[in-house]
């Protein structure tokens, strides 16, 4: 009887085992992962939603229950919760590619297609194979980032920067990509990267005349002048009156103090578009170089009135006008050159012409 006993308890024991085992089951992550994807697959979304939102609580660094419970949300037709899921996905550098492509789609249906750029561009990036389901939305998000960009590169480039470099994953073929994305470089004196954009460009447009001349300049940034030079005389043959390129041009033989040949590249500048205010500080510092002081007073006169706020106009303005004897003047350029807020070392140096000149 007592053997008889006994196995009853044993057998209770294991069926009140199992049944712990049956309750805590649920609880498990996996298990309810797989529940909330067989849940989706017959269309219930809300039940996937209470097998899912108890794991996110839990973890939030649950990426998998993320990106599963964004589907989810967007089945429920609950889209703002599903861009938060994805977005919360992509900041914990998921693997998924949905994430990446699911918010970028969303992005664009909500009317936020230059947001959407970067996500698509992590979800080409984690399986470019995906990309041809969502071709309609990474049409928009490149169109709109293009139309973004130029704009942003002023506002906050580490952004404009994030943007274009997305944009070229997204879209390898864009010269236009290329083009901005090296002409941020340049401006932020990535020189090397920029050639490499404007080479990258020149692969698909080998005559776009932005990209030969803007290259000259990253060449002219790294001290590169006869590559410089090289690219401005190649834009100019296929742009002959384009003045911003002659005036790069008349930078370069400057600095290898050609100053002859450099005047007449920022005359030919000045005779293609007589508003360009650089083109007349060029003009005027080569003049002053040839000690021609009424001609260079003349030039940087104009320049500044076409640019009344370029600090350069009004240092080369002073520096002429000392040089000519006119102490009023040179004075009354200086002041309104230190007005500007220029750079430290420049300010140094027109305080103690200042100084020398007297009051």
């Amino acid at each position: 009887m007592m053997h008889f006993r006994y196995l009853m308890f044993l057998t209770l024991f294991v069926a009140v085992g199992v049944a712990l085992a049956a309750c805590a089951k649920p609880n498990d992550p996996q298990s309810r992962i797989k529940a909330a994807q067989a849940a989706l697959e017959k269309g219930d979304a809300a039940a996937a939603i209470r097998e899912l939102e108890p794991i996110t609580n839990a973890d939030p660094k649950q990426v998998e229950a993320r990106v599963l419970l964004g589907r989810a949300y967007e089945k429920a037709n609950r889209p703002e919760d599903a861009i938060n899921q994805y977005q919360a996905a992509l900041t914990l550098q998921s693997q998924d590619p949905q994430a990446g492509f699911r918010l970028g789609a969303l992005l664009v249906t909500a009317g936020k297609p230059v947001e959407a750029v970067v996500p698509l561009a992590t979800g080409v990036k984690l399986n470019a194979g995906m990309a041809v389901s969502y071709t309609r939305e990474i049409s928009a998000a490149v169109t709109a980032g293009l139309a973004a960009g130029s704009d942003l590169a002023s506002k906050n480039p580490q952004q404009a920067g994030q943007l274009l470099e997305a944009i070229t994953t997204l879209d390898a073929g864009s010269v236009r990509a290329h083009v901005l994305l090296g002409n941020l470089y340049v401006s932020s004196g990535q020189s090397q990267p920029a050639i490499e954009q404007y080479k990258a460009a020149l692969a698909l447009d080998p005559k776009n005349t932005s990209a030969i001349t803007n290259m000259g300049a990253a060449y002219y940034q790294m001290g590169k002048l006869d590559d410089a030079i090289a690219q401005f005389r190649l834009a100019l043959q296929q742009a002959p009156d384009d003045a911003e390129t002659h005036y790069l041009l008349g930078a370069a033989y400057i600095q290898q103090n050609k100053v002859e040949v450099a005047l007449l590249e920022f005359q030919a500048a000045i005779k293609s578009n007589p508003n360009l205010a650089a083109a007349y500080i060029g003009l005027g510092n080569a003049q002053m170089i040839q000690n021609d002081l009424d001609g260079a007073v003349a030039s940087l006169n104009k320049a500044a009135q076409l640019a009344p706020n370029q600090p350069e106009a009004l240092y080369a303005l002073g520096k002429a006008l000392m040089l000519k004897g006119d102490q009023a003047g040179a004075r009354q350029a200086f002041q309104r050159f230190l007005a500007l807020n220029p750079p430290a070392s420049r300010r140094a140096e027109v305080e103690e012409w200042l100084k020398q000149l007297g009051p």
